[in-house]
């Protein structure tokens, strides 16, 4: 959570287009990054940054080409995309509130450095093999564009796209909201999407229903020294086949699970965009990982963002 040293300045953000709500992280969202990267063990320290004219305008493209109905829904919560560097992970996305704890709505925060020389596939790809060791003749290959398309402006679309899926979760009543404790979290058949791939234990804790859950499951850590090695590609991948999750990322809490479904979703559904991972050893496909709209397995998260999304 994110408190706005002066509410008014991020109130009259709603003022500007959707589009334009744009330009380098405030010092706000510094700080917060900062808090909570010392607190997590994450080395990084951010810092904002201006952007050239062709990035601005790249994102500022993968914004417009959102669906219409993705575009409606953000035009109320979301106070901006910032931007930023060296953030510990490709964006983050938190809430903002005024001194008296008002929800203002929520930014994202864009590490500029993820996205500077990568095109979709070789951003996706980097992205894919961060919860794994390298060990030679294991590689894993990962397409979110086709070749033409293959580009900057697709790469930073589907990052906002799993942004703006944590930005459209907040008090919509899908999950527990992620700025409070376990002790504000209800019963989990009254949250809408969370019972369809996890649960509350007793403890109060959020878990994988039984059917979800994945010998590999607990080692998954994007974005931080990896738990696996590449060898383990594919036992990962084979394992994640027989649960309900769109990718191996959005296993990782239901928070990651709603945002990647989303951002799945509209990219591969809605764009008609591809979204495929590939695990090679040496020259020899070892596992392909694609389809999951069209699996049975994805039914009940598909018939709720259909109508999230009126699509």
């Amino acid at each position: 959570m994110i408190v706005a040293t002066d509410a008014a300045q991020w109130d009259q953000l709603y003022d500007a287009p959707l589009l334009d709500r744009l330009g380098p992280a405030q010092e706000e969202v510094i700080a917060h990054v900062a808090q909570v990267n010392a607190a997590t063990g994450v080395a990084a320290q951010p810092t904002t940054t201006q952007v050239d004219a062709a990035f601005h305008a790249d994102v500022r493209a993968a914004m417009a080409a959102m669906p219409a109905s993705v575009q409606a829904l953000l035009d109320g919560v979301l106070l901006g995309v910032r931007y930023a560097r060296r953030l510990g992970s490709s964006a983050i996305s938190d809430i903002v509130v005024s001194g008296e704890g008002v929800i203002l709505g929520v930014v994202v925060a864009l590490d500029v450095e993820a996205f500077e020389a990568r095109t979709a596939n070789a951003w996706a790809t980097w992205k894919e093999n961060t919860p794994f060791a390298p060990q030679p003749g294991y590689r894993l290959e990962a397409h979110i564009a086709a070749p033409g398309d293959d580009n900057r402006q697709r790469a930073l679309q589907y990052l906002l796209l799993h942004e703006f899926g944590h930005v459209l979760a907040a008090g919509r009543g899908l999950l527990p909201e992620w700025w409070n404790g376990a002790q504000a979290m209800r019963g989990a058949d009254d949250y809408r999407y969370l019972p369809l791939a996890w649960r509350i234990t007793p403890e109060r804790l959020v878990v994988p229903l039984p059917a979800n859950d994945f010998p590999l499951r607990a080692d998954i850590a994007y974005y931080q020294a990896p738990r696996l090695a590449a060898s383990q590609m594919r036992d990962a991948y084979a394992q994640l086949q027989g649960a309900n999750f769109a990718t191996l990322y959005a296993a990782t809490s239901m928070h990651e699970d709603f945002a990647e479904s989303f951002a799945s979703y509209v990219h591969a559904v809605m764009l008609r965009q591809p979204q495929c991972i590939r695990i090679f050893h040496d020259s020899t496909v070892l596992l392909q990982f694609d389809g999951y709209w069209e699996a049975g397995r994805s039914a009940a998260k598909r018939q709720l963002l259909e109508s999230l999304l009126g699509s």
